[in-house]
């Protein structure tokens, strides 16, 4: 049964293609982090090997795999700051509507035990060939005053960029952000100038959606936030330059809810 979900699972992650005429042979692109874990170096022996959790809990790797994670649960050993020690990865699909890949990442510290330094939560998380990880803020902020599938769109020559992802790098023993630049500073402060000059759409109670206006704005401030400093005021600033709807205060106060969220939940 274990096989044929982790299969299953493997085949929904195949990228999706149009259907070709017959004699047009194509062949699906499958999930760099799929094939990152699938190709990659297994534990010899799973039983034999420790792992010391963020809880300071000791697991055997068979039984961490066996207890705490799905039937998706995969692992790999993989040196990801080239300094000539393999970190041990543990890959993980939690299951349920519109969600959510966990990367958790073990630093070797004796032969046969590893210790817990970081952990990613997030609806869709790739690991890059040269062993970075691009982590989407969508998964966090998919029901920002609107239905998670509803996303802002705007078919004009002059629309907003999607900004929604992050790159993390691990080195000696941390995962951090990759610093922003000048292009994305400018891309982040023009998309929201963009957004900020659509008209307000008014929200009659809790429960109605928006036509996602206000989850691209979140989306770009998480990014922005992360990206450069992680500085809440300096994140303010910016949302207070470009939100000058009449919610201001009631989105911000629930922009910074879900970013606490995404704190609780990643170690970067």
């Amino acid at each position: 049964m274990k096989k044929f979900l982790s299969l299953l699972f493997v085949a929904s992650r195949l990228t999706a293609f149009a259907q070709e005429p017959a004699d047009t042979a194509i062949v699906p692109e499958t999930d760099p982090t799929i094939l990152f874990f699938q190709q990659g170096e297994k534990v010899i022996d799973p039983a034999k090997t420790l792992l010391v959790t963020k809880a300071r809990k000791t697991f055997s790797l068979k039984k961490f795999t066996e207890t705490e994670l799905s039937d998706y649960a995969d692992h790999v050993l993989a040196d990801l700051d080239d300094d000539g020690k393999k970190e041990l990865l543990l890959y993980d699909f939690t299951g349920g509507a519109h969600c959510c890949d966990e990367v958790y990442i073990f630093k070797n510290t004796v032969p046969g035990k590893y210790q817990h330094v970081a952990k990613l939560f997030a609806g869709n998380t790739i690991i890059t060939a040269d062993k970075q990880f691009v982590f989407n803020f969508y998964e966090h902020f998919g029901y920002f005053f609107t239905c998670f599938a509803c996303a802002y769109t705007d078919t004009t020559d002059e629309a907003p960029l999607e900004v929604r992802s992050i790159h993390l790098k691990y080195t000696k023993g941390k995962l951090s952000v990759v610093k922003g630049d000048q292009e994305l500073r400018s891309a982040i402060n023009d998309n929201l100038g963009k957004l900020g000059e659509q008209p307000y759409e008014v929200l009659e109670d809790e429960i109605s959606f928006d036509n996602g206006l206000r989850k691209e704005v979140a989306l770009n401030l998480a990014v922005f936030y992360y990206s450069f400093g992680k500085s809440l005021p300096a994140t303010k600033q910016l949302f207070d330059k470009y939100y000058k709807f009449p919610d201001a205060r009631k989105v911000w106060a629930a922009f910074v809810k879900n970013l606490q969220e995404v704190r609780t939940n990643n170690d970067f």
